[in-house]
């Protein structure tokens, strides 16, 4: 059982026994960063392009580079959550990563046969030289969406140490006069993979030539899902319901999710993101903190969520896959195991491999509700069933009852 942290705990622990419950000590994650600045603290260093990371502020003029890392470990989000990677393997991988940026205008992406393209564009890690205006400030930063980022610092040049690994078929959709939703469909059905998506999506590599635009990544990732969810739902519109109701499960890195997918005509779908007390946004609080969502079968979510839509795509993905139509509702429970945000590909992931791994139980609505609230004690003061949109929608009677 996890405690509330507290100075004499921690005295006590010294980072070693736990006694917090978190896996990993978030002290020493601290700490760590300070043991790796002296292998930074130069302007060359020879790097592995992985990802790319366009900033928010100061619109139209963003920061914009390619994430580089320092070890050869590939960013691949789909296989370290087939893993289980945990927090302490995760932030080794992502201290060692450094954000070489310039300013760029979001009318004026690179192109993609100039270095700096070059090393975007690439399907696979290309190794680069890189060359910065100083040493980087080495300080991880730690988002809901984005990934975690070891350092940053301006950048001068990129030179390239590998050829590029670019398929004939993704060049040709980056030169074509393609829009961008139509890119983004392209690209999911060749087979890539979405957070390759997202990244050549952001850099402003997609889209009609005189219309592409750099986008924030954080902009960027939940328009990938929203696209790829609004793909997904036409595509199942008229395909036969689930059927029999069925609830989901998977855990990972302190968050606990579950998927009811519920037999139905027509698309709606409802979120409650439940925030325990003590968790990594919830400090000094008694109760929970409910996020809560949803949208009816037009497909228009309520509020602007990155969390949401990345559950959202996932649940749409499986569906289209399965052929069928559902109403889904997700409930993601944060605990205090979860000591810090590693970006939303593990909402994303962990939905995929719940709905993968199959139903943990199967029944009428009610009773997977009270499979639920035995499973989760901390959803007591939560009532769903009191609060949920999409319960009260299913005691409407189907419109085919009346023809």
């Amino acid at each position: 059982m996890l405690k509330r942290t507290t100075k004499e705990l921690c005295a006590l622990c010294k980072g070693s026994r736990k006694l917090c419950g978190a896996s990993v000590c978030p002290i020493l994650v601290k700490k760590s960063m300070q043991y790796i600045t002296s292998d930074l603290s130069k302007t060359e260093i020879g790097a592995y392009s992985e990802w790319l990371l366009v900033g928010e502020y100061g619109y139209p003029r963003l920061r914009y580079g390619p994430i580089s890392a320092l070890s050869t470990v590939p960013w691949r989000p789909e296989e370290w959550a087939k893993k289980r990677l945990d927090f302490s393997e995760i932030l080794k991988f992502r201290i060692k990563t450094v954000f070489p940026f310039e300013h760029r205008h979001i009318r004026k992406p690179p192109q993609i046969y100039d270095p700096l393209g070059e090393s975007i564009v690439s399907v696979e890690p290309v190794g680069i030289e890189v060359y910065l205006r100083k040493p980087p400030k080495m300080r991880i930063s730690f988002d809901a969406d984005i990934p975690p980022v070891g350092g940053s610092a301006p950048l001068k040049k990129i030179e390239l140490e590998d050829n590029p690994k670019v398929p004939r078929r993704i060049e040709s959709i980056i030169m074509e006069r393609t829009k961008a939703s139509h890119a983004v469909a392209y690209l999911y059905n060749y087979g890539a993979s979405i957070y390759y998506i997202q990244k050549i999506f952001s850099a402003g590599f997609l889209g009609i030539r005189e219309r592409k635009r750099i986008v924030p990544t954080r902009w960027g990732i939940t328009a990938v899902d929203s696209i790829l969810g609004h793909q997904f739902l036409k595509q199942i519109r008229k395909a036969p319901s689930i059927g029999n109701a069925g609830l989901y499960y998977w855990e990972y890195l302190g968050n606990k999710y579950y998927i009811l997918l519920i037999p139905s005509d027509y698309w709606a779908m409802e979120m409650f993101e439940v925030w325990l007390p003590n968790s990594v946004w919830v400090r000094n609080v008694g109760n929970p903190i409910i996020i809560h969502n949803y949208e009816d079968y037009d497909g228009k979510p309520k509020k602007m969520d990155g969390g949401y839509y990345a559950i959202r795509m996932a649940v749409l993905e499986w569906l289209k896959q399965q052929n069928r139509i559902a109403m889904a509702m997700a409930i993601r429970i944060i605990t205090p195991r979860y000591i810090a945000p590693v970006g939303n590909w593990q909402i994303r992931e962990s939905i995929r491999l719940g709905l993968e791994r199959g139903p943990i139980a199967r029944g009428e609505i009610h009773e997977l509700i009270d499979i639920l609230k035995l499973r989760e004690k901390s959803l007591e003061k939560v009532d769903i069933e009191k609060r949920s949109w999409l319960l009260r929608r299913t005691k409407i009677a189907r419109l085919d009852q009346y023809f």
